[in-house]
């Protein structure tokens, strides 16, 4: 039976980028990621490696450096859950504060953030699963008409699957970093989107949204409502901004510090409350609990996702 150093060695030959990436990292960090990788290659295989490849090829596209990227993301969120651990609250409270600091920072954005979050989808176990959640219900739901959205898209890979499933469907995004607006058109343009089916701008979710009633037959709220000072508003801006029976997919994070996390929800009931009283019916959903991956891990984090139709 190979180590993991070998096994990883040995996806050279069909995976030479990821395999590189992997090797780096572990050379570097082996307490940090030697789980991580362990978890991904036995549990995963060739579909982690397939992921890994795609997006490491997409960061070396971009002008990235996935090694670096991942490594700082995945400090930083270290740092910021260990702090967590001892206080039982968020480092951050105040949303102008973490718009100067994060969203509005080269210094994170281009040098770790966005680079780094994008290669946690192929990763980070939770992170690689919720995308699959993601690929299998979501979807499959999203029409292949019409004109879509998603708030705060960040590195805009999710924009980037619907946009390539659905070749029909034209998209808007809406970001609060200009860095993400650069990122993620630069990655849809990688990816072989044309350029007159996608809109990316800048907007605040706290503000009213600049929308129509009924504008989009579908959407995309992902870990963005712990970001923001008042889930409630902005959902029920969504939800107002949604045709009726149209599909949403959205996640957060309990208990789970970073950089950027304000709101702190206190169980997952609380999420499907906000959800359902926002005007959406939950038709699937996938808990996603650290422990249930390391049941010795410290870390109290739970992620969760969720496939909702505007009621």
């Amino acid at each position: 039976m190979l180590d993991l150093s070998e096994q990883v060695a040995a996806a050279a030959s069909h995976y030479p980028q990821a395999s590189k990436v992997a090797s780096e990292l572990l050379q570097q960090s082996r307490m940090m990621f030697a789980g991580q990788f362990g978890h991904q290659v036995s549990r995963h295989g060739d579909a982690f490696w397939r992921q890994a490849e795609r997006l490491v090829g997409y960061s070396l596209a971009l002008g990235g450096n996935p090694t670096r990227a991942l490594l700082e993301y995945t400090l930083e969120y270290l740092k910021e859950q260990a702090r967590f651990l001892k206080t039982g609250e968020y480092s951050n409270s105040d949303f102008d504060e973490v718009l100067r600091n994060v969203y509005d920072n080269p210094d994170v954005m281009k040098k770790f953030y966005l680079d780094g979050l994008m290669l946690t989808h192929a990763v980070w176990p939770i992170h690689f699963d919720m995308h699959h959640f993601f690929t299998t219900e979501f979807l499959p739901r999203v029409p292949n008409s019409g004109t879509g959205a998603e708030y705060g898209f960040g590195h805009g890979l999710y924009l980037l699957e619907v946009l390539t499933h659905r070749p029909q469907t034209r998209a808007r995004g809406f970001d609060i970093s200009s860095y993400s607006v650069d990122f993620a058109g630069r990655l849809l343009a990688h990816g072989g989107v044309e350029r007159s089916r996608f809109d990316l701008g800048l907007a605040d979710v706290r503000q009213p949204f600049a929308t129509h009633d009924g504008d989009f037959s579908w959407a995309v709220f992902a870990e963005i409502i712990e970001h923001i000072p008042d889930p409630k508003f902005s959902l029920s801006e969504l939800r107002r901004s949604m045709q009726t029976g149209a599909p949403l997919f959205a996640t957060t994070v309990l208990h789970s510090n970073a950089l950027d996390h304000i709101y702190q929800f206190v169980d997952t009931d609380e999420v499907r409350a906000l959800l359902r009283t926002s005007g959406f019916e939950i038709v699937a959903e996938r808990v996603l609990r650290v422990r249930d991956y390391d049941e010795k891990a410290r870390d109290p984090s739970v992620d969760i996702a969720l496939v909702c139709l505007a009621s």
